[in-house]
């Protein structure tokens, strides 16, 4: 179930007709040449590094670069072989239950001959041992969870020491005393705040005002520094001055993170309000300050604009007065400093506390503080006798085998190599072994790794590969080389993080068709720019060149009718089916649809919302039924369980897999949570007074002011405003005060953890396996927007929740030592139980997606012959052809 932000679903930033002409110099329709596919996207983060990327676009971006181990068929089956997109040619696994203590399975993959990266270099084992040894390293902070795998010799590499058992204790507590280390850290800074604050303003203020210029004399005056502190930035003893320069750079990361943090929402503010209620109606009737302002809207979002509301329903605006200087502070600079110097001036301890900001810098400081705790158990900085993952082996460098035998066929192994790690010999094979303790059926996923260039995100000088010597292109245990290597310059000054290169079918490039774009140039303006690979594996594709262009979701169709774009993916509302089949239908616009491999919910973050009880009344006054309506009839259900109905693990009442033609048959429609069972609004408020009952507080709390937040550029262009609009009334009703807002940066924040309601979807992997989104020891951003980074930090605060999360764990490493799949559906119903109990997330709706496509210029015979949820009509785009 290892799952992602969905994409290219509601895009968000509509570009000008006269902008996209320009840009590609046609009009699809008219008699000139189409020369460009264009594909709409959701608004793209811009990490475009296959290490870290997370958001579902930027992902999306990264993959058309990218080749892996293994592919899926069509029925979400592993694919592998000389026709498939896959660096694997065969493969096989097998069990031994007398090796080990509880048994050992061990993979096979036999490795293509002949594979290019887009640069023409070649594809070898040693890229595919580099890509392990970089997703298998300690400090590696990206989504990707290849680490949580049992391979044999995992847990004594990452830690380099012996491990007693097979538990991971050792790894595990590294991962605690870092995230102490981080906390330390950034506790110093807010400390220093508050003291200079206290200094200044007196001991008796409840307000905090202390400027830049104040913090940088109080950091250069500091005399004496916590131990936590000392023991977070460095493993050696400092001068008092050293220290003092580490804090400052402390100060300045975070202000510059901050700085960032406010231009995306300066960004997602653009077109926040302007199409949505009750916004819209207040700018057709004010004459002076609207919403469909930028900077307006911004400082709405950021706190600076007092609205009051007709009534507490919230559904019309009766005021909105700026308070800011509204003659002054007219554009993007001035409305963003004014909010910077604003909130680093009085919100220091806030920032570094609940913002974005405050995870991305924490984020860092654990994956340093690993570091730190790593070498410190290192004598002289010496390997503590394990070089090497021990499971994991190129046979043909690392053994004495001959030849493996795999479904059927001999395959010799490569012994000899050339200077650049391909095989010698054609007729031989390189072949990779992992062996993992015991059986775990997600492990496979896992090994389906894209492989990206050692010599592109390394450096072939000073990280060199030699496997033989146990060198693997990666520096153990260190954040310097994730962040400034595997994320730095490449060889032409752009940025690894924005120029993705691998043996995908397509490469980046500019509008100039260069080999070598900047960064500002291959993502540039609303438009992401690929061209053919020649190297690619298949053959070169049809179409030489393809563009991703972020298209607001309100306008999509109608930028599809006019020929700035070729293929869309908008909601599947009745309007936009019924525009498709019936005024579109003669100007080739033509659709497909399938369910999709993913759900609609929505979100309560347990670190800005750690009362239980609060939680659970929010719930209490969701009533999901309301998102249905928004959706075509017959493409939507609501579900009860935080899992796709298309998964063959969704709870069902008769223990067969969900009907994906009828699932509303056989669903399991009651999850035993009372406050997901919404009936009526009486019913629903009287939960609401319960569960405040429950939790303590009372109507007019300030842990009562909380902004619910829909992923997207416009409240009402999404199935979960109506269930948000009512139950902001019903808990306003109840002596709340929460606002419904858009963001289309929300993505970007959960993955910070920087929400504290919100609605999103995800996209769901084939197999059900939950560790990546709610286990304990994930180190995926996506457990950010529960707050377990708070739950651990602070078990004391959470005492229920850190109950639950324990039993919710050891319930998810269950699910991982069986292939039973009766066994396995049993135990994560169990596990989505805890889930839910600690009620942080709240399924509301499974949905078809849709797929539309001008027929006129893209030849659909060139489409794959079947579509369904595991794959779509671009899921072959290296097959797919312009029409002649």
């Amino acid at each position: 179930m290892n799952k992602k932000k969905t994409a290219v679903r509601a895009a968000t930033v509509a570009l000008s007709s006269v902008m996209v002409f320009g840009a590609f110099g046609f009009l699809a329709g008219c008699k000139e040449k189409v020369d460009r596919l264009i594909i709409m996207s959701e608004p793209m983060d811009g990490l475009f590094n296959p290490f870290f990327s997370t958001s579902g676009p930027d992902m999306d971006v990264t993959g058309m670069t990218q080749l892996s181990m293994l592919s899926t068929d069509k029925n979400g089956d592993i694919a592998y072989g000389e026709s498939e997109p896959t660096v694997v040619l065969d493969y096989k696994q097998e069990y031994d239950e007398n090796e080990g203590r509880e048994g050992v399975t061990t993979y096979y993959f036999v490795l293509k001959n002949g594979i290019k990266y887009s640069d023409g270099n070649p594809l070898t084992m040693n890229d595919v041992l580099f890509n392990m040894y970089v997703y298998l390293d300690p400090v590696y902070t990206g989504s990707t969870t290849m680490y949580s795998t049992d391979i044999v010799g995992l847990k004594e590499y990452r830690t380099q020491s012996t491990s007693s058992d097979s538990s991971g204790s050792e790894d595990d507590a590294v991962t605690q005393q870092a995230n102490t280390f981080a906390f330390n850290r950034i506790n110093e800074l807010i400390q220093l705040y508050v003291d200079t604050n206290r200094e200044i303003n007196g001991s008796v203020s409840t307000s905090y005002d202390v400027s830049k210029e104040e913090m940088y004399r109080a950091i250069g005056s500091k005399s004496s520094f916590s131990d936590g502190y000392k023991e977070a930035v460095s493993n050696d003893e400092l001068t008092l001055a050293e220290y003092c320069e580490r804090l400052r750079s402390d100060y300045d990361l975070t202000l510059e993170t901050f700085h960032n943090e406010l231009e995306s929402d300066y960004n997602s503010a653009i077109d926040s309000f302007k199409e949505s209620s009750p916004y819209k109606e207040w700018d057709a009737k004010s004459t002076q300050y609207k919403f469909s302002d930028p900077v307006f809207s911004f400082m709405y979002m950021e706190g600076y604009v007092d609205v009051k509301y007709t009534d507490n329903t919230r559904t019309e605006i009766l005021s909105a007065t700026p308070q800011y200087n509204a003659g002054t502070i007219n554009n993007m600079d001035k409305a963003i400093e004014h909010v910077y110097n604003d909130k680093v001036s009085t919100e220091l301890n806030g920032i570094l506390s609940y913002y974005a900001t405050a995870n991305t810098v924490s984020t860092q400081y654990v994956a340093k503080a690993k570091e730190l705790i790593l070498h410190k158990n290192l004598q002289n900085d010496v390997y503590g006798g394990f070089g090497n993952i021990s499971g994991i082996v190129s046979m043909g460098h690392s053994t004495d085998d001959t030849f493996v035998s795999i479904n059927g066929k001999n395959y010799i192994i490569a012994k000899e190599h050339k200077a650049n790690g391909e095989v010698a010999n054609a007729s031989e094979y390189d072949v990779l072994r992992i062996k993992i303790n015991g059986k775990d059926p997600k492990a496979i996923w896992n090994f389906g790794f894209t492989v990206a260039p050692h010599h592109y995100y390394s450096d072939a000088t000073k990280y060199p590969v030699d496997i033989k010597a146990n060198k693997f292109g990666v520096y153990w245990g260190s954040f310097d080389f994730m962040s400034g290597v595997i994320q730095g310059v490449n060889g032409y000054g752009a940025r690894k993080n924005h120029i993705p290169v691998g043996a995908g079918a397509y490469m980046a490039t500019d509008d100039k068709d260069s080999d070598q774009p900047a960064g500002n140039a291959f993502n540039n303006n609303g438009f992401v720019y690929f061209k053919a690979n020649d190297s690619f594996l298949l053959g070169e594709p049809k179409i030489k060149h393809v563009a991703y262009q972020v298209l607001s979701a309100s306008n999509a169709l109608d930028q599809l009718e006019r020929g700035s774009v070729h293929y869309v993916t908008p909601q599947f509302t009745k309007a936009n089916k019924e525009k498709i089949d019936n005024e579109l239908k003669s100007k080739g616009i033509e659709s497909k649809s399938t369910w999709q491999l993913g759900y609609g919910y929505i979100g309560v973050n347990a670190g800005l919302v750690p009362n239980i009880n609060v939680r659970k009344a929010i719930m209490s006054a969701m009533d999901i039924a309301q998102s249905i309506g928004y959706y075509s009839s017959g493409t939507v259900v609501n579900i009860q369980w935080p899992m796709s109905v298309v998964s063959w693990a969704y709870p069902t009442t008769d223990g067969r897999p969900v009907d994906p033609d009828n699932p509303s048959k056989n669903m399991d429609k009651l999850n035993g949570h009372d406050y997901m069972q919404y009936t009526t609004e009486d019913a629903a408020k009287q939960k609401i007074r319960d569960y405040m009952a429950l939790g303590g507080v009372s109507a007019g709390s300030k842990d009562l002011k909380i902004k619910f937040t829909i992923a997207g550029s416009n409240l009402t262009d999404h199935p979960v405003y109506a269930v948000f609009n009512l139950a902001a009334k019903l808990l306003n009703e109840c002596g709340w005060d929460i606002s419904v807002v858009p963001d289309t940066n929300a993505l970007t924040k959960l993955s910070t953890g920087a929400l504290a309601v919100w609605a999103a979807a995800w996209g769901s992997t084939i197999d059900p396996d939950m560790y990546q989104v709610y286990h304990k020891n994930s180190t995926a951003t996506s457990v950010l927007s529960w707050g377990y980074d708070k739950i651990i930090k602070s078990p004391g605060d959470y005492p229920e929740e850190t109950a639950i999360l324990n039993v919710l764990s050891e319930k998810i490493d269950e699910g991982r030592k069986t292939l039973d799949k009766a066994e396995r559906t049993e135990i994560y119903k169990k596990a989505m139980g805890y889930v839910l109990d600690l009620a942080v997330e709240m399924p509301v709706y499974q949905r078809q997606t849709l797929y539309a496509y001008n027929a006129k210029v893209i030849d659909t015979s060139t489409f794959p012959d079947e579509i369904n949820s595991y794959s779509s009509p671009l899921g072959k785009i290296w097959e797919i052809d312009f029409i002649k």
